[in-house]
């Protein structure tokens, strides 16, 4: 009788005739769909562009302002991008630049047209390359798997936000953190605290001893040099500077305490391989009143603006230092705000002071940045007090702005200079970040 069927043989042979046309074909198969997605990436910029020029032409018809975005002249799904931005030249021509996510993943356009779009395949970033490059590449690469996020300011800062991101890094022999991306520097926070020392304190017939919130030097108004909060003086004269003549304080009447010493009872200080590292930066001092603490926005746009403390009568407003806004140096403290965005939830984005239906705050909830400590943040404070209050961050998650004679917590942050490189580790505590000049 013959016999029906395949020889084991045969079967062999076809399964590898099937094999073979898999490998020939699968990577074609890719092909197609990576060109397909190119292809849609491109079409959907191009018909942003498009939306956008219309809009724009409709406020310059009726005179009006309505503001421009990809959000508002597009339905693109959030899932499926990172970061949209529309500018318009002088000629009203619309560029749209996105970043890809979703299944858009790892792919990017810059100033795109109505007319012309290129869309550019994103790689991995390298050791060798700048802080800020690098930071940049690992969200444009990997976005939220290595939980950074551009935060939703008008800056767009890039940050690292949730309980215990990858952002340690090797910094003046210890381990600090980097907070994000801010214009063209990386800004770092150090780990652990210095210890507690006042923001400012003062003698008893200049605002009852309770200190002074201006941050930098300045003048009196009779023209005479103010040298700055005591915070400011220790942290950028003695802790960078090495001058050791410095006074600490720690609480009202200009009450004197020990400078913060290491295990060796020497006085911390960076050292100076870090210190070619730092930034002479501009730091933004701008006051912000008590009314606005729970708004993460309106708190970020003061903390950069041009309010100041006005009182200048009465025992406890009677310094008659003239109030700054900007500061150039070395080393400060972070902004609230970035404690606000290092949470991983929402809500923070909005309303730093969001509670659960336990009426515990929610903003301390996931985020690095949150100490079981009252700490001293950078920013001064309109408050209804006096002039002599600034802003902290207490262990529960709120904050208020009290008087600089408390003695709170000290986390010192700088910003590294645009040419700083990572030039290897990954983030770790066990292996951060290493750096060095280019």
């Amino acid at each position: 009788m013959k016999k029906s069927g395949f020889t084991l043989i045969e079967l062999l042979a076809v399964i590898a005739i099937l094999a073979i046309i898999l490998v020939i074909s699968i990577p074609k198969i890719l092909d197609v769909i990576e060109t397909s997605k190119i292809n849609t990436l491109k079409n959907t910029v191009k018909l942003i562009a498009d939306s956008a020029e219309k809009k724009y032409t409709e406020n310059e018809a009726f005179g009006e302002e309505n503001e421009i975005t990809c959000d508002s002249v597009s339905k693109l799904n959030k899932e499926d991008y990172n970061k949209c931005t529309i500018i318009f030249d002088e000629n009203g021509i619309a560029k749209v630049s996105i970043l890809g996510r979703g299944k858009f993943k790892g792919l990017k356009v810059i100033e795109a047209t109505k007319t012309s779009a290129e869309v550019i395949k994103l790689e991995a970033p390298k050791y060798g390359i700048t802080a800020v490059e690098y930071i940049n590449g690992l969200y444009e690469y990997y976005g939220d798997s290595y939980n950074l996020k551009i935060d939703n300011t008008k800056d767009q800062n890039v940050r690292y936000y949730g309980s215990d991101p990858n952002n340690y890094v090797s910094f003046n022999n210890e381990l600090w953190r980097i907070i994000g991306v801010f214009n063209d520097n990386v800004k770092l926070v150090r780990k652990d605290s210095l210890g507690n020392l006042s923001w400012d304190s003062s003698e008893e017939n200049i605002n009852r001893g309770w200190g002074v919130n201006q941050w930098g030097e300045s003048t009196y108004e009779d023209g005479t040099s103010y040298p700055g909060s005591d915070l400011m003086q220790y942290l950028n004269k003695m802790y960078y500077g090495g001058d050791t003549t410095i006074t600490c304080f720690n609480s009202l009447n200009n009450t004197e305490t020990i400078c913060p010493k290491d295990s060796n009872d020497k006085f911390l200080t960076i050292d100076e391989t870090s210190k070619v590292l730092i930034d002479n930066h501009t730091w933004n001092i701008g006051a912000v009143e008590s009314s606005k603490k729970t708004d993460t926005l309106e708190f970020y746009k003061r903390e950069r603006g041009t309010n100041v403390k006005t009182c200048t009568s009465g025992s406890i407003c009677n310094d008659n230092v003239i109030r700054t806004t900007v500061w150039t140096g070395y080393v400060a403290l972070p902004y609230v705000t970035d404690w606000a965005y290092a949470c991983s939830e929402s809500i923070c984005e909005t309303n730093m002071q969001a509670q659960d239906d336990s009426n515990n705050y929610i903003c301390k909830n996931n985020n690095w940045m949150q100490r079981s400590t009252w700490t001293w943040y950078l920013t001064p404070s309109i408050g209804s007090g006096g002039a002599d209050r600034a802003w902290d961050i207490l262990y529960n998650g709120s904050f208020d702005d009290r008087s600089t004679r408390f003695n709170f917590s000290v986390y010192p942050s700088i910003y590294l200079k645009n040419n700083v490189i990572i030039e290897s580790g990954t983030g770790t505590s066990d292996n951060p970040y290493m750096l060095k000049t280019s």
